[in-house]
């Protein structure tokens, strides 16, 4: 067995079970045992270490220090374990017989200090030489050039530094741009070819794109999925192309780079399976959260070595605590240390939901739509519909016993509150709207959860057929609750449609009672959002202002969208209301009003 690879099967056994790594760090280790395990891909080591030795021969640091305050510029890039095990598992499997590598994607996301950029821009250029026989093709994309100048540098002093750019070899060596008209190397190398372009964030400019390694840097930044969607598509000749992504959390805890993330989670887990989730490699490094409370302790040292594999090699456990205890007594740090130290995407300051207290309860289940309506007895719907021109939602809620919802891990203390939402977005409006908004339309219809009617406004009757439709589904719809507005033709076509809709009076005493009971649930881990985006997206986007038991809550800013939250809010009142459950919120929540 290889050095490294007995290092790497070292590492993952140990990770597995080790409370100081995240949930998704532990769940890309044993990922990685059970795909070895599994005999599905061939395993390959020594093409993974041909990697690995080539990025420590060939590196060195540009800049910084090491943790006892030595220099690092000169010396050798020695790679930690965690990054020699991501390195094996993208480089170490392949499809059975054939030249072609599994993980074709890699989704990596570190705190800062973790030696991100460095270690994504030599393992990108060490795989354009591995595939220069291919003519390979390197872009590195970020948000600034600014940003993108970090990679840039790192690469250019290595170059230069080993002699091989037509500065130091006019013969031989590689082509280098480095001015207002781009940055770039390029030439023959090997038996081959390779090219590298730094590049700013203009999706515009990518659709001429034809690369086999794309290096898309702090995702967090990219204000919608236009520039992955893009930059694979410019990857399709290749067969063993490679697109990776690094990023740290930021805070747009709906935004698609926390979506992603959700959806390599998930992968890394083993929640979502199939061809898609075969050719993605996840590494997450990350607070857990609390599974009650779906809180982060940020004053937790196992918090703090949880976001940072790189600990007391990179990150110092000093510096750490200072900093910690400095988001203590200085609130409007808070953010940034939960971001950038701790890796956990926030919501706006203004938001009022915390959307991990959501996804930690929305993870304890995955039941399918058909499941669902043989469990729910009875359902119960809402709607909050558009202008012309914008976000329609509707919406079904109905309850699981607690102990038919119960799972091998988790009981859950109470039944279990389902939310069910659809939407709607007119498709002459949805570019405009997707891109001057941020809201991920498009990532939303490819998910199912939203239809684009080709019509040049909004149709109230469209909601009712997809009532129509879960009723034909098996789901035992009651009553229907809706916000007058705009509701003529649609309460025309849902009585049509022999459905019971009611008025919902835009009282803050009323809607209050649907609204705290959704967070109650959220709170007590009883809550099922069918891992909707949608719902998560428009529950980041609210803000709330309470007093005693009532709330009055609105949008966090005026592009963003509440319509599907809104939809449930109106849903769950008339649950409330036909099944007379207690919602008397200052038994849930004391007297705390925080």
């Amino acid at each position: 067995m290889l050095e490294n690879e007995q290092l790497v099967m070292d590492y993952a056994i140990k990770t597995v079970d080790n409370p100081l790594a995240c949930i998704d760090t532990r769940a890309a280790a044993r990922r990685f045992l059970n795909d070895l395990d599994s005999g599905r891909w061939d395993w390959r080591p020594e093409e993974a270490e041909f990697i690995v030795m080539c990025m420590e021969n060939l590196f060195c640091h540009q800049k910084g220090e090491a943790i006892d305050g030595r220099p690092l510029r000169g010396t050798p890039f020695i790679l930690q374990d965690w990054q020699k095990f991501c390195l094996y598992n993208i480089f170490g499997f392949y499809l059975p017989d054939t030249m072609i590598r599994r993980f074709l994607e890699a989704f990596e996301m570190l705190p800062r200090k973790s030696g991100k950029t460095p270690f994504a821009t030599s393992t990108c250029w060490t795989a354009g030489l591995k595939y220069s026989e291919s003519l390979s093709t390197i872009k590195t994309v970020a948000g600034s050039m600014k940003q993108n100048m970090e990679g840039f540098g790192f690469l250019s002093y290595n170059l230069h530094r080993l002699g091989l750019t037509a500065h130091e070899d006019p013969v031989h060596g590689l082509r280098v741009l480095d001015s207002s008209l781009g940055h770039s190397f390029s030439g023959a190398i090997w038996n081959g070819y390779i090219s590298y372009d730094a590049l700013a964030y203009k999706p515009d400019l990518f659709d001429a794109f034809n690369a086999n390694i794309i290096h898309l840097d702090e995702l967090e930044l990219y204000r919608n999925a236009t520039p992955y969607t893009r930059l694979s598509d410019a990857t399709k000749a290749y067969r063993n192309k490679l697109i990776m992504m690094t990023t740290t959390a930021g805070d747009n805890g709906s935004g698609f780079c926390a979506q992603h993330m959700t959806y390599c989670s998930r992968i890394a887990r083993g929640e979502i399976t199939g061809p898609d989730a075969d050719r993605i490699f996840a590494f997450i490094a990350r607070a857990d959260p609390d599974p009650e409370t779906g809180k982060v302790d940020y004053l937790s040292p196992i918090a703090w070595q949880q976001a940072n594999p790189s600990w007391g090699v990179t990150i110092s456990p000093e510096d750490m605590e200072a900093a910690a205890l400095k988001a203590k007594n200085n609130p409007q740090t808070r953010t940034e240390f939960y971001t950038r130290s701790l890796n956990v995407f926030v919501n706006s300051l203004a938001a009022y939901f915390s959307t991990e207290e959501f996804i930690a309860s929305d993870l304890r289940y995955n039941f399918t739509m058909e499941q669902l309506a043989k469990l729910v007895p009875a359902w119960y719907g809402g709607a909050d519909l558009s202008k012309l021109h914008d976000l329609t939602a509707g919406v079904i809620v109905g309850e699981i016993p607690a102990a038919k919802a119960a799972t091998a891990d988790w009981t859950p203390p109470e039944d279990v509150l389902v939310i069910i939402p659809h939407c709607w977005f007119p498709v002459t409006a949805a570019v405009t709207k997707a891109q001057e908004d941020e809201i991920p339309l498009f990532g939303w219809q490819d998910d199912g959860w939203l239809d684009m009617p080709n019509t040049p406004s909004m149709n109230p009757k469209e909601p009712v057929k997809q009532f129509v439709k879960w009723r034909k589904e098996g789901f035992h719809i009651k009553k229907v609750g809706h916000d007058r507005k705009f509701a003529r033709p649609y309460v025309s076509a849902m009585k049509k449609a022999q459905f019971t809709v009611v008025d919902q009076p835009q009282l803050a005493v009323v809607k209050s009672e649907g609204f705290r009971y959704i967070e109650h649930k959220a709170k007590v881990g009883c809550l099922y959002y069918c891992h909707a985006e949608p719902f998560l997206y428009c529950v980041g986007n609210v803000k709330a202002t309470k007093d005693d038991e009532i709330v009055i809550y609105e949008k966090v800013e005026d592009n963003k969208r509440i319509d599907v939250f809104d939809a449930a809010v109106f849903a769950t009142i008339r649950f409330c209301i036909d099944t007379e459950k207690v919602t008397n919120a200052a038994a849930w929540f004391g007297d705390d009003d925080d």
